[in-house]
């Protein structure tokens, strides 16, 4: 009895996650590319905290990183 009830609330929890969109929206991104994901998030907190000049500079050093690698 006891082993079913928490069979159950494992799916009920799964189904919760799994349809929660943002949640399963974002750990898909994640699992098809993880770096890409938290470089455009880091990208659009850089954008509203840094002046025009310095976000330009800052996109500028992640194109030099990405194409020496």
């Amino acid at each position: 009895m006891n082993n079913r009830k928490s069979e159950i609330d494992k799916i009920i929890k799964d189904m919760v996650k799994n349809k929660y969109l943002p949640y399963a929206n974002a750990i898909t991104k994640i699992k098809k590319d993880r770096k890409g994901y938290f470089q455009a998030k880091d990208i659009k907190l850089k954008s509203k905290s840094l002046s025009t000049d310095r976000f330009q500079q800052y996109l500028k050093t992640i194109q030099e990183e990405d194409d020496t690698q």
